[in-house]
């Protein structure tokens, strides 16, 4: 369940210390024991997770929700970055223009 009204102690996240976490987070290629070694499977371990992120209540498995809430934090501070990027973009070209007039 998503709905804020089943929900407590609600605490914004830091989404820039997220994505620095996911990108010092294992990810590995791999297959359970009890599958064929052809079937592979792509992603960190629940050890690392609950250690980088602090999550769920085991280190032994996380929870989809928690996987989904880390990288939609993560996608968040990639945006912000990249505003903040476009922005001091669109000002070094306009400077640059503006030395090239001065320089004709």
């Amino acid at each position: 369940m998503s709905d804020r009204n089943v929900k407590r102690d609600i605490e914004p996240v830091d989404e820039q210390a997220v994505l620095e976490a996911v990108a010092r987070l294992p990810v590995s290629t791999w297959s359970y024991k009890s599958d064929d070694p052809a079937v592979r499977h792509m992603g960190p371990m629940a050890q690392d997770f609950k250690a980088s992120f602090g999550l769920g209540d085991s280190d032994r498995s996380y929870h989809p929700i928690d996987a989904h809430g880390v990288t939609l934090a993560a996608i968040q501070a990639l945006y912000e970055r990249l505003q903040e990027q476009e922005s001091r973009i669109e000002l070094l070209e306009k400077d640059n223009a503006d030395l090239r007039r001065e320089c004709r």
